[in-house]
């Protein structure tokens, strides 16, 4: 049977869309959806993991409060409500009388109605108060203007005046909103850039001093560099009120987080209370993990953009309404084009090509193209969409029967907030995790129940962030002089406050420090980039800007020769020009994307704090860092197979200092992963290919990074990860160490939350290698299938607990562990002569090297001098000036050594040479003929 809407929507692309279309006696469509999801699934019955369901939950109401105005009970009345969830009613009453609230319930469960309500009784109580709404995207402004237009034209325009503020709003329109709006939707952008800089002027002097409240909706977006940005911003905002007599209170929404109030207060610098018992009702959903299908002849699962390609169509074709998360820009794009092929190439299944019913969107289409897509979702003409986290927002997109994430989103606050946006309307809905071959997602795949029965994670921000507050302190000396009292604001004023001056930004004038720079410090801000310079980039043939991106992203993404897709269309760069801040791209129809390769480096600044528990020696403090783009790899749409790999001409280089935690890897681990053969890292003067083969030590960094990320709620780009080495102050040796640190200038807190979780993270890493479904080792796990997990894991325990190597001839750490012998010891010229007595000495006192030392094939003995001889095998990895420290330390407290002595390792006898050359011999060595 063909599904209502499939079949509605292809009668009317043949009749047109506007031809009414009447079916008798159908069955509720909630029920054809959900039966097409299942049916899809079963094709697929043996790669689902696991289903879990969640029950629906029937809503508690409450009457509205007695304090309620009775215009705004008529408004109910008419909009058909006759009662309100319990938590509206909570949040008003606490709005009401005055406080600060967060409130944090599920999606669509009418968050902004329980704002909208007190908002709209202060401005009927007294038509001069204003309010600022502040959403984080344009695209969530408009959405949210309609629903406040509601409230204006019911009570009309001589009580409530609202308007949007932003970049695109025309001079008329803003002159209007500043002088005559009580409900102003905006952005921090404009704050940032337009409100706080001109506090002084243009109509913003009765604004502030009349501002009343200010709501923030969806404050969970306002985490990591953006979110520390914002709360700046604030702290700017407050000081503009302060100077005009005001104190606005907040009101505001966030998703499932585990700290939604310290969030608030840290980002709006005020007490809050919580409204956290949800009284909505909740339809029934059914959770489907997904694990791509395993292909035998190329010793690899599918990607996750090769089994949407699978199942997308399918749902298109079912008329299930559909919205797939991806978790970057060029996913996105190749999800859909490759879609859109599939539905193309066999458009008569039904009579009809249905390629054009879903669509991609994503930060960096237009605002045109974005409210189209938008609009297409609402209205049905699409079926589906093709998104990164942009939708994951509270837009309105209709009514939608499925969620499909390309991948475990990172935390669990995103995962609820993606199955949020579908059963919206009431009815039961689908979700389907397609497992991605990373640490995290095979773990949730693995254990469902701990992604829905425990708490979500933290959301970090940094405000008191170096960088930021520069650039902040810089922005407020321009606003309103600096006085020792905005110390209280800007805790780093002290520091900050002489390099401005130094640099001529700042005059002392009785006392206040006034802005003396020629331009305006808030327009240098960006707010959501890691840097403030931004990349034009723009079609040659056409003469277009097709988007505007950050000059780090800039490097990734459009060195010379990558394939970059807007909307399904490839583009080639040909040039990024860092002068102009223009890359030079031009549409192609290519076969292949493009990846780039972006080797590291790390340098240790300052190092703040150390600490060592167990054999985990952890340091904390800043670093420099960094990356370049050396080349790319071109991958073959979908088959995703490697068509080769390209070296630039030119290095494109970034560098960032930040904070990072780094970790010192034991020596025996450092010394058995060398002995693989397979550790370039740890190795010095070992040149880096183009491609670096497979390498233990990063092995080592990809299960610590995915453990740490899990532990302190970090996408990829807030935290990064490498080998690196450093000189001991104290030992003067060269260590190694991986190295955690935060993705942005000066720090936002990550690697710091690491280094006081180091301990923890070391134990889940195990957990998740332990746990892996693979055999011997993944890029899953260990980031790479040619590494052994045991090593791995071996080499995890040996942060607790010193193990044996399990290559054979590498010796153990053992420097700190040389104690004084509870016998007496003995003489010097005796070692020789007293061989095998001083072997069992090092054997019952479990002394460093006692396995190695039995290895020894002779002694020889001078009064200041022990040489022992080795088989050249063992020779090879163990003559280095670890080993022997360890082995003259431990004969310090065996021996009467003298004050000064010397021990030699040397090759063994010829017998040894003689094995050497049969060695060479059978491997055919040319000079394999004994003489």
């Amino acid at each position: 049977m063909l599904p209502k809407l499939a079949l509605e929507n292809i009668l009317r692309s043949r009749f047109g869309r506007k031809s009414k279309v009447i079916f008798v006696h159908s069955i509720p469509n909630e029920r054809i959806m959900s039966n097409a999801v299942s049916r899809i699934l079963m094709k697929h019955d043996e790669r689902l993991l696991a289903t879990r369901s969640l029950p629906s939950r029937p809503a508690t109401f409450v009457d509205a409060p007695e304090k309620l105005h009775p215009d705004l009970k008529n408004w109910m009345q008419q909009q058909g409500y006759s009662q309100l969830y319990s938590h509206q009613a909570e949040m008003f009453e606490k709005a009401h009388a005055g406080k600060s609230v967060v409130i944090t319930t599920g999606t669509a469960s009418g968050k902004s109605l329980s704002f909208y309500l007190p908002v709209v009784q202060r401005i009927l109580e007294n038509p001069s108060r204003r309010v600022l709404f502040i959403y984080p995207t344009k695209a969530l402004t408009k959405d949210q203007f309609r629903n406040i237009r509601e409230f204006v034209a019911f009570f009309g325009e001589n009580r409530i005046q609202a308007g949007i503020y932003d970049g695109d709003t025309s001079p008329n329109e803003r002159s209007r909103i500043r002088e005559q709006a009580n409900i102003i939707l905006t952005n921090p952008d404009m704050l940032n850039a337009s409100f706080l800089p001109n506090h002084n002027k243009y109509g913003f002097p009765h604004l502030f001093a009349n501002l009343d409240t200010i709501v923030i909706d969806e404050l969970h977006a306002y985490r990591g560099a953006f979110g520390s940005h914002v709360s700046n911003v604030f702290r700017r905002l407050l000081r503009i009120c302060d100077y005009h007599g005001n104190r606005p209170k907040f009101l505001c929404s966030s998703a499932t987080i585990a700290n939604p109030l310290e969030l608030a207060e840290n980002i709006c610098h005020t007490p809050f209370e919580i409204v956290d018992r949800d009284g909505s009702a909740a339809p029934a959903k059914h959770i489907h993990f997904f694990q791509p299908e395993y292909l035998e002849k190329a010793k690899r699962k599918k990607a996750v953009t090769e089994e949407l390609r699978g199942i997308l169509p399918d749902l298109i074709l079912s008329g299930v309404r559909s919205i797939t998360f991806c978790q970057s820009r060029r996913e996105t794009e190749i999800v859909t084009k490759e879609t859109r092929d599939v539905l193309a190439s066999d458009p008569m299944e039904y009579g009809i090509d249905m390629s054009d019913k879903i669509s991609a969107y994503r930060g960096g289409y237009s605002p045109a193209e974005r409210a189209k897509i938008e609009q297409d979702l609402v209205d049905g003409a699409l079926l589906g969409v093709v998104s990164t986290n942009a939708l994951e927002l509270g837009i309105d997109i209709g009514s939608l029967d499925a969620v499909i994430m390309g991948g475990f989103p990172g935390t669990r606050a995103s995962f609820w907030q993606q199955l949020g946006r579908a059963g919206r309307n009431g009815s039961e809905a689908h979700a389907i995790v397609m497992l991605k071959e990373k640490p995290l997602d095979q773990y949730v795949g693995n254990h469902p129940d701990w992604l829905l029965k425990t708490d979500s994670e933290n959301a970090i921000i940094d405000r008191d962030n170096l960088y930021i507050q520069l650039s902040h302190i810089r922005a407020a000396s321009a606003e309103l002089p600096l006085t020792i009292d905005d110390i209280a604001s800007f805790p780093d004023l002290g520091e900050i406050i002489p390099l401005l001056q130094k640099e001529g930004e700042l005059v002392e004038q009785n006392n206040t420090y006034q802005w003396s720079g020629d331009i305006s410090p808030a327009h240098e801000i960006s707010l959501r980039n890691l840097t403030g310079d931004t990349i034009k980039v723009v079609d040659t043939e056409k003469q277009e800007t097709i988007t505007v991106v950050d000059l780090i992203q800039a490097k990734k993404e459009f060195y010379p020769g990558a394939i970059y897709l807007h909307d399904s269309v490839q583009y080639k760069s040909l040039q990024l020009d860092l002068e102009s801040k223009t890359a030079f791209v031009k549409e192609v129809n290519s076969n292949y994307y493009t990846e780039p390769h972006k080797p590291g480096n790390i340098a240790i600044l300052m190092e703040h704090e150390n600490a060592k528990e167990h054999r985990i020696n952890r340091f904390f403090g800043d670093v420099r860092v960094s990356v370049n783009v050396t080349g790319y790899k071109m991958v073959e749409f979908n088959t995703h197979q490697n068509l080769g790999f390209t070296e630039l001409s030119e290095i494109l280089k970034t560098q960032m200092e930040t904070e990072a935690c780094w970790v010192e890897i034991p020596d025996i681990v450092v010394r058995t992963f060398v002995a693989t053969g397979k550790a370039p890292a740890l190795e010095p003067n070992v040149p880096v290919g183009k491609i670096p083969r497979f390498d233990y030590s990063e092995g080592l960094v990809h299960c610590l990074k995915a453990a740490a990320s899990m532990l302190v709620m970090a996408t990829d780009s807030d935290l990064g990860g490498d080998i690196f080495s450093f000189v001991d102050m104290e030992s003067k040796r060269t260590k190694y160490a991986v190295v955690l640190y935060d993705g942005y200038p000066g720090g936002l807190g990550f690697s710091e939350k690491v280094y006081d979780y180091v301990g923890q993270i070391i134990r889940n890493a195990g957990t998740l290698v332990k746990e892996c479904s693979c055999k011997r080792g993944c890029p899953v796990c260990v980031g790479d299938a040619r590494i052994d997990k045991s090593l791995i894991l071996w080499a995890l325990r040996n942060f607790y607990k010193e193990l044996p190597s399990p290559i054979s001839g590498v010796i153990g750490d053992g420097l700190n562990r040389s104690q004084e012998s509870p016998l007496p010891k003995m003489k010097w010229m005796e070692v020789k002569t007293n061989w095998e007595e001083l072997l069992q000495r090092f054997e019952q006192e479990d002394r460093f090297g006692a396995k190695f030392l039995t290895e020894v094939l002779r002694v020889e003995q001078t009064a200041e001098m022990v040489v022992l001889y080795l088989p050249s095998g063992i020779l090879k990895i163990a003559n280095n000036d670890t080993v022997i420290k360890g082995l003259k330390a431990e004969l310090v407290h065996l021996v009467e050594t003298p004050e000064v002595f010397t021990l030699s390792l040397r090759a063994g006898d010829e017998t040894d040479h003689r094995k050497e050359l049969k060695i060479r011999r059978m491997m055919g060595g040319k000079d394999g003929e004994e003489k």
